[in-house]
């Protein structure tokens, strides 16, 4: 499944500084375009910009969540991994979108609030729920939620290539709880004030809800689908000259256009590259190597770009950066914990199936047609009883194993920031009903390649008996 990065623009209105300033609306809306007002710049092609979603200054945080975010939300309930980050200039508008203020809450409440109105509504399934909170400031990754604010911890990838970073994880089950911990999170951020922005963010921020559960009932097969939804607020680009930045602000600067740099020449080769065929170096940025799932990965995203309509560069920049966006793909894909037993039985209820399937076309197959079929329904057969012993066989080692000290069940790590060997939690599971079974921690094995290969080549082969049959 391929799925183009979302993009959408967000205009904030005039603010009192631009204002007192005199200073005019360089950029205006006409429906899903924006164009510079200038006569001369309206005319080049860096002068008028078309995107699916562009939101005026009218437009409320709201807007911008029903169009875009809902979505990723619900599908990151559903087991898809999700990222939303705002991009642009300092003082454009990115950390009012993401958070919000009393009046009008930002994309992060608004996911939170929908994000337990989904679980709510899907009865079926058991949740689990944690939250992480990352900071990356001077090319440093801290940990916002750890004790004294954790800082400079290192990136690691396992052997699958998933980045992942060893934080503090906090479980929870209610919407104001999450954001009770964002907000003891965002009192340990970088912040700094500006000749343009009385209260610059100073670093980039990924607020993390990880989201695992499974089906419940008598037919669950006891699979566990475990999603990222990753929040992130970037720091704004900004020029010294404009900021008056000097000192640690200048610094903070350098280090901020640095990283934001690096994720828009990550974004050009993205959407340059065909099929993945170009390599891309995540590695330069701390920034694009934690995103490096969202950018063309396994993950649905959206980036809002906020603009201000006051000034031409800045904007123009911003806009050219979303135009190389939206013409990313990503490989979002369900993701699933199961061990061998789980694959098993879901196998075994496909052989079901098919043999409900292969009676009922013994039951209505023409006399001519019954002598030429004879011989593939009894090598059919041959099949379903040769696959019946070998599941019998797995599952009395299975059983086996159990009882035996010498063996030991390799579990595949769940992909979440604390990797193997971050902070241990004795997390109770969230349940929308209070009769609901604990989730359990599952110890998958790894199916071999060989009997995956046999496994599936015999569901192959009575899938094409059928296919035979009736046609």
């Amino acid at each position: 499944m391929s799925d183009s990065i979302k993009v959408a623009i967000k205009v904030r209105p005039l603010i009192k500084r631009e204002r007192d300033d005199n200073l005019s609306e360089q950029w205006m809306t006409q429906g899903n375009t924006i164009v510079a007002t200038d006569a001369e710049l309206r005319k080049r092609a860096d002068g008028r910009f078309e995107f699916d979603h562009i939101f005026g200054t009218n437009a409320r945080n709201k807007d911008v969540f029903d169009h875009v975010v809902e979505p990723i939300v619900n599908a990151a309930v559903n087991g898809f991994n999700g990222t939303v980050f705002a991009y642009g200039q300092t003082s454009s508008g990115k950390t009012y979108t993401m958070m919000g203020d009393s009046e009008e809450p930002g994309i992060i409440p608004l996911t939170v609030e929908h994000m337990f109105k989904a679980i709510a509504n899907t009865p079926g399934r058991e949740f689990l729920l944690r939250v992480s909170y990352l900071e990356i400031y001077k090319e440093k990754v801290n940990d916002l939620l750890g004790k004294d604010s954790v800082t400079d911890l290192k990136i690691h990838e396992d052997l699958q290539g998933q980045v992942f970073v060893k934080c503090k994880e906090e479980v929870t089950n209610s919407s104001d709880n999450v954001l009770s911990i964002m907000h003891k999170g965002n009192k340990n951020r970088k912040m700094g004030e500006t000749n343009m922005n009385e209260r610059s963010s100073r670093s980039h921020t990924i607020f993390r809800i990880t989201i695992e559960s499974r089906e419940v009932g008598a037919d669950s097969d006891g699979a566990i689908q475990v999603s990222q939804l990753n929040l992130v607020d970037l720091a704004g680009s900004e020029r010294s000259r404009a900021t008056g930045a000097t000192g640690e602000r200048f610094k903070e600067g350098l280090h901020i256009n640095l990283s934001l740099s690096t994720l828009s020449l990550v974004i050009k080769q993205l959407s340059e590259s065909q099929d993945g065929q170009k390599y891309i170096n995540f590695r330069d940025s701390k920034l694009t190597r934690l995103l490096q799932a969202s950018l063309g990965g396994n993950a649905l995203t959206a980036i809002i770009c906020a603009v201000t309509p006051a000034a031409v560069d800045e904007t123009q920049c911003t806009l050219s950066f979303a135009c190389r966006a939206k013409d990313i793909k990503n490989k979002p894909e369900l993701n699933e914990v199961m061990s061998e037993d789980i694959l098993l039985k879901r196998y075994a209820k496909q052989i079901d199936k098919l043999q409900l399937e292969l009676e009922k076309m013994k039951q209505t197959t023409r006399i001519p047609d019954f002598e030429e079929m004879e011989f593939k329904i009894q090598e059919k057969e041959r099949i379903n009883q040769t696959l019946e012993e070998r599941i019998k066989l797995l599952q009395t080692r299975i059983v086996t194993s159990a009882n035996c000290m010498s063996f030991k069940a390799k579990e595949k790590r769940r992909r979440t920031w604390c990797g193997t060997g971050g902070y241990k939690t004795n997390a109770s599971t969230f349940q929308i009903c209070a009769n609901l079974s604990p989730i359990k921690e599952v110890s998958p094995l790894t199916l071999s390649k060989r009997k995956y290969s046999d496994i599936m080549n015999t569901c192959m082969n009575i899938c094409s008996f059928l296919c035979a049959r009736i046609f």
